[in-house]
């Protein structure tokens, strides 16, 4: 995890919202040129995206360079 990397479309991060991390996908919804909504999208279909709105907690705590997996 980098914490000094700027968010990007698509980029894998750890996110904090309302108390709980999170790891999900970033989208960026844009009108004109501005940001008008962040989503966090998960991998996992069994979950729904997320959309973050003012009244949510929120920061993207770093964004995901590697990933070690193991089963």
């Amino acid at each position: 995890i980098d914490k000094s990397l700027e968010p990007r479309e698509g980029a894998i991060a750890v996110c904090f919202i309302d108390g709980e991390f999170t790891l999900k996908q970033i989208h960026f919804e844009r009108e004109g040129g501005s940001v008008v909504a962040v989503w966090l999208q998960p991998h996992n279909e069994s979950f729904q995206p997320i959309k973050v709105t003012q009244e949510n907690q929120f920061i993207i705590w770093g964004i995901v360079t590697h990933s070690i997996r193991s089963f």
